[in-house]
């Protein structure tokens, strides 16, 4: 299924003003085609992104995702990591997104962030240089 890219960067804000109606919401980072490689965002992408909230309340956003279903309904949610879940919007709408509190930022991989909301305690500095994914192990090349 397809979505416009414009109905996409809606569902981010919409999720994003989903954790600022919360108090231990404190921000909404996209990351790769949703992030600061927006201009790859098509019909065909998902959205990936980070959820960052006070100290103590990751359980809560991990255990019970009404901060998503309230924005629209969900057909389907898989935990894939402790941290996070692949989760479709009945509209069609992909995720893959994981939560953290902010001194976890500091051990994520990440990059092409994009800060799409943040409280004003959050401190941006914490996702301003990212950190790379480790690099896989080299391959051996090919013998003919």
């Amino acid at each position: 299924m397809t979505t416009s890219p414009h109905l996409l960067q809606q569902r981010l804000d919409d999720i994003g003003q989903s954790l600022a109606r919360r108090s231990d919401g404190l921000a909404l980072l996209g990351l790769g085609s949703a992030g600061a490689e927006l201009t790859r965002l098509d019909a065909y992408s998902d959205l990936d992104f980070f959820a960052i909230v006070q100290p103590g309340s990751k359980t809560r956003y991990i255990t019970d995702l009404t901060w998503l279903s309230e924005i629209a309904p969900v057909a389907y949610a898989f935990q894939n990591t402790a941290d996070g879940y692949k989760l479709l919007f009945a509209d069609g709408i992909f995720c893959e997104f994981a939560v953290f509190e902010p001194a976890e930022l500091a051990q994520a991989s990440f990059t092409a962030v994009r800060i799409i909301w943040q409280a004003a305690e959050f401190d941006d500095q914490l996702v301003a240089n990212g950190k790379r994914p480790s690099s896989p192990t080299t391959l051996l090349p090919a013998t003919e």
